[in-house]
């Protein structure tokens, strides 16, 4: 897969729109539909069994319908880079897939959900009970999933090496 997405990413332009503060190389507008190239036929696979199972734990009974990627694209995030937050509207599941990340590359974080509803206090410790997100360490092979309008963001890849993930949106 790491050989597709090299030749990919020499062909094909950063989709990166101007706003965001810290660049960094994504295929999110311009080449996303990895899901249906042959290369990326068992991630799929992998992808939307693990999908299956994040839904029915949220008790969301999908056993008539289908879950559908309508999006799968990649991200390149070499030193310094990261991504602002954000969420994916018009999708229910979102997902990040790490390809490639090395001992120290940037994690992601997931933001709670009921941050918003809260009166941020000065804690002495961040444990389970008073967090504000989940910092997700980025592990070759280790695939994230959360629901699509849960806000969250890329922190600055430090070390000298690229960090390669492949992101999906899904609907049921």
């Amino acid at each position: 897969m790491l050989m597709e997405l090299d030749r990919l990413g020499s062909i094909i332009p950063n989709s990166l729109a101007p706003p965001f503060t810290v660049p960094h190389y994504t295929t999110i507008d311009s080449c996303n539909d990895l899901h249906m190239r042959p290369v990326f036929e068992a991630l799929t696979i992998f992808i939307k069994k693990e999908l299956t199972v994040f839904a029915n734990k949220q008790s969301i009974n999908i056993s008539k319908k289908e879950i559908k990627i309508n999006k799968m694209w990649f991200n390149i995030y070499a030193k310094g880079e990261c991504v602002d937050i954000h969420n994916h509207p018009n999708s229910n599941f979102t997902g990040v897939y790490f390809l490639k990340a090395s001992k120290g590359s940037s994690p992601i974080v997931i933001k709670s959900e009921i941050v918003d509803n809260m009166i941020a206090l000065l804690v002495d410790e961040n444990n389970e009970y008073n967090s504000r997100g989940k910092v997700i360490t980025a592990e070759p092979g280790k695939l994230v999933v959360f629901n699509s309008n849960v806000m969250h963001n890329t922190l600055p890849q430090n070390i000298d090496e690229s960090r390669v993930t492949i992101s999906f949106t899904a609907i049921v």
